[in-house]
C-alpha cells in the first residue's frame, strides 16, 4: 500500500491536481409544490474519495510510520497478552486515518475523526487491567470529546453560511464537500456572515486543539504514555495528533479563518509551544520527555497554519513524522532492553545499544533543528515564514517570540534525555542488562533513521518545491534564504546548539546534579512537574463542580422526578388495594352491596327528591 500511495504522492504534487470519487449517501427529495424549505432542490449526503496534494502528503506519513510500526510491534509486543485485540484494533486505527485523509467532505471527515477517537481509547487502555492504563485512556477520550463537540457544532456552523446556497466556495446544497466544479483552492476568506463564520472558526480550532493536545486540551497526552510504546510512536507521529493539524490546513485551505481566528490560531500554537516545552526540561521518564516534545511540535504547526503558511505547517508534520516516530521507537528499545522509563535509572546504555543510541541521537538533532537533518529544513522554514508576516501583523510578535525561545528548549530537552540514558555508567545495577532487538525493532530503526536525515530534502524535488510556493494559494516560501533569513537561520541553530551544549554541562558523561530544596530551581521545577497546576485544576473541577452538579443532578432525578412517579404508583397501588378486598366472590357479600345501594337509592326518593321539588318546582 505504502508503495500505491508514494505513486500517488507523486501524480498529485502538483498544485491543482485531484482525483475525487463520490456517491450519494442519502438523498432527501424536493419538497412538494408549494411546501417551501431551506432545501427546495432536496439535499443529499456525499461520501467520497479526495486525493489531492495535502491528502497524498498525508497518506505518505500514515502509511510508511504505520507499516514501521506495524514491523516494529512484532517483537516489541511479542510477549503481551491479548495480542489479536492489538492487532485489530491497531489495523483499524490506520484504517479509520486513512480515512479521514481522503475524505471529500467534512461529514464524511468527522465520521472518521470519531473513529480515530475511538481506536486511540481502545489503544492506551491496551493495559486496562492496570488502573493508570484504564484512567488514561478515559481522560483521552473524554478531553478530545471536548475538542469533537466544538468540531461539530463548527461544521453545522459552516453549512449554515454556505450550505443552501448552491455551488460555490467549497460549499453545496447537496452535501458537506470540499470541491465543487473545478478544483480550486481558496485564498483569504469567503464572503458570509462575519461573525458566524469567526465562531465557526474558533469551533474548528477547539477541534483542533482536542485531538492535536494544544493548551489547554493537552492534559490527555503525556498520561496516554500508560499505552504500549507502539502506540506512542503512531498517536504522536503519524495518526491522532496528526489529525488536529490537517483539520485545521483542510479548513484554511478549503474555507479560510478570519483575521480574528487566526490570532487566535497564532496565540494558541506559539503558546502551546512553549508551554509544552518546559515541562519537557525536567521530566524524568524518556516517553514523557517526547510526548511533551509533540505537543511543543505541533504548536510549531499551528502557528503556521494560523499565520497563513498552511503548506509549510503540513511540510513540518511531514518531516516530524519521520523523527518523532524515531525518537519514541528508540525510546521503546531501551524501554524493552532495561525494563523501566525512569531515565535517572538507565545510564551508559550507549556501548551496550550503539545502534538505539545513534537512532536516538538522529532523531534528536532532527528534532532540534541541527542541519542537514529533516527538523532543520521544515523548522527554519516554518519560523521564517512566520517572521514574514511580523510586519503586517505585529500582534504575532509574542507568539513568534515564544516559539523562536523554544528552539533553545527543544536541543536542552532531547539531549538531556539522551545524556541521561545512554551517557556515563549504569547506575542502577537492578535493571536488565540492556541490548540491541532483533531485526523486526532494528529495520524501522534504521529506515526512520534515514528518513530523520533526507525528508527535509524532499524541499529540493520539483514537485515538492511546487507545492510549497502555491499550495493551494495558501502561502508558502522557496528554500532559498535572503540576507534576513539566513540570519534568522544562523540564530536559530545556534540556539539549538546551546541548547546541547547546556544539557551537556548538566548531564555529560551521564553525571547528575542535585538541586537543593530550597533553591529556587526546585520549585519551578515542582512547578513543571506538576504541570502549572492545570491537570489539578481539571481534578478539582472534576471532583466539585462536576460532581456536585451531578449530585444535585442525582438528587433531583431521585427524589423529584422519581418522587413524583413513585408517589402515582403508591396512590394507585392503595387506591386498587381497598378496591380488591371489596372483590371477595362471595355471593352474600355481593347481595348485602346490592341492598344497600337499594336502600340509598330509597334513601334520595324518600328524603332529597321532595325538597328539591319543594324548593324548585312550587313555583
Amino acid at each position: 500500500m505504502a508503495v500505491g500511495v508514494l505513486i500517488a504522492l507523486g501524480e498529485s504534487l502538483s498544485p491543482g491536481t485531484y482525483t475525487d470519487v463520490r456517491f450519494t449517501w442519502l438523498h432527501l427529495p424536493a419538497p412538494p409544490p408549494g411546501h417551501p424549505g431551506a432545501f427546495p432542490n432536496g439535499f443529499s449526503l456525499v461520501m467520497g474519495t479526495l486525493v489531492d496534494p495535502l491528502s497524498a502528503l498525508m497518506l505518505v506519513v500514515v502509511t510508511v510510520v504505520g507499516f514501521l510500526v506495524m514491523l516494529y510491534s512484532i517483537e516489541y509486543m511479542r510477549k503481551e497478552r491479548g495480542l489479536p485485540r492489538y492487532y485489530a484494533e491497531l489495523s483499524l486505527f490506520l484504517a479509520a486515518m486513512n480515512g479521514l485523509v481522503l475524505a471529500d467532505n467534512l461529514l464524511e471527515f468527522f465520521l472518521f475523526w470519531e473513529l480515530v477517537g475511538l481506536c486511540s481509547y481502545f489503544l492506551i487502555g491496551f493495559h486496562y487491567e492496570r488502573p493508570a492504563a484504564a484512567s488514561a485512556a478515559k481522560e483521552a477520550f473524554l478531553v478530545t470529546r471536548v475538542g469533537d463537540v466544538m468540531f461539530l457544532l463548527g461544521i453545522f456552523l459552516y453549512f449554515a453560511v454556505y450550505g443552501a446556497k448552491g455551488p460555490g466556495l467549497g460549499w453545496a446544497a447537496s452535501g458537506f464537500l470540499f470541491v465543487q466544479g473545478n478544483h480550486a483552492f481558496l485564498a483569504g476568506v469567503p464572503a458570509g456572515n462575519p461573525t458566524l463564520l469567526t465562531v465557526a472558526g474558533i469551533m474548528i480550532l477547539g477541534g483542533a486543539a482536542g485531538k492535536s493536545a494544544q493548551f489547554p486540551l493537552d492534559v490527555w497526552l503525556p498520561d496516554a504514555m500508560e499505552g504500549p510504546t507502539t502506540v506512542s510512536a503512531l498517536i504522536h507521529a503519524a495518526t491522532m495528533v496528526a489529525a488536529g493539524v490537517y483539520l485545521l490546513a483542510v479548513t484554511s485551505v478549503f474555507l479560510g479563518f478570519t483575521a480574528f481566528d487566526s490570532l487566535l490560531i497564532v496565540a494558541l500554537g506559539g503558546i502551546t509551544t512553549f508551554f509544552a516545552a518546559t515541562m519537557a526540561v525536567v521530566q524524568p521518564d524518556i516517553k514523557r520527555v517526547i510526548a511533551y516534545s509533540t505537543i511543543s511540535q505541533l504548536g510549531y504547526m499551528v502557528l503556521a497554519v494560523g499565520a497563513g503558511f498552511t503548506m509549510v505547517g503540513l511540510y513540518h508534520l511531514f518531516t516530524h513524522a519521520f523523527f518523532k516516530a524515531l525518537l519514541f521507537l528508540a525510546a521503546g528499545a531501551v524501554i524493552h532492553a532495561v525494563g523501566t522509563q525512569d531515565l535517572f535509572r538507565m545510564g551508559g546504555l550507549r556501548k551496550r545499544m550503539p545502534l538505539t543510541a545513534a537512532a536516538f541521537a538522529i532523531g534528536g538533532l532532527a528534532l532540534a533543528g541541527i542541519p542537514p537533518f529533516a527538523g532543520f529544513w521544515s523548522k527554519d522554514d516554518l519560523l521564517a515564514g512566520v517572521y514574514s508576516t511580523l510586519g503586517s501583523h505585529p500582534a504575532y510578535w509574542p507568539f513568534f517570540l515564544l516559539a523562536f525561545a523554544t528552539v533553545f528548549l527543544t536541543g536542552y530537552y532531547i539531549f538531556r534525555a539522551w545524556f541521561l540514558a545512554f551517557s556515563g555508567e549504569p547506575r542502577d545495577p537492578s535493571l536488565h542488562a540492556g541490548h540491541e532487538g532483533p531485526w523486526e525493532m532494528t529495520v524501522p530503526l534504521v529506515i526512520l533513521s534515514a528518513l530523520a536525515v533526507v525528508a527535509g530534502l524532499f524541499v529540493y524535488l520539483p514537485g515538492f518545491q511546487a507545492l510549497l510556493l502555491h499550495g493551494g494559494g495558501v502561502a508558502g516560501i522557496p528554500p532559498v534564504y535572503g540576507t534576513t533569513q539566513l540570519l534568522l537561520s544562523a540564530v536559530g541553530v545556534s540556539l539549538a546548539g546551546g541548547g546541547i551544549l547546556v544539557a551537556w554541562a548538566l548531564w555529560g558523561s551521564g553525571r547528575i546534579v542535585p538541586t537543593p530544596s530550597a533553591a529556587p530551581a526546585a520549585g519551578m521545577r515542582r512547578v513543571l512537574l506538576a504541570r502549572y497546576g492545570i491537570k489539578s485544576a481539571y481534578d478539582w473541577l472534576g471532583a466539585t463542580g462536576v460532581y456536585t452538579v451531578a449530585r444535585a443532578a442525582d438528587f433531583f432525578d431521585r427524589f423529584v422526578i422519581d418522587g413524583a412517579v413513585h408517589g402515582f404508583e403508591r396512590a394507585f397501588g392503595d387506591l386498587s388495594e381497598r378496591m380488591r378486598r371489596i372483590q371477595t366472590g362471595l355471593v352474600s357479600d355481593y347481595a348485602s352491596y346490592v341492598v344497600g345501594g337499594l336502600l340509598v337509592v330509597a334513601a334520595l326518593l324518600l328524603v332529597v327528591a321532595p325538597y328539591l321539588v319543594g324548593r324548585f318546582g312550587g313555583g
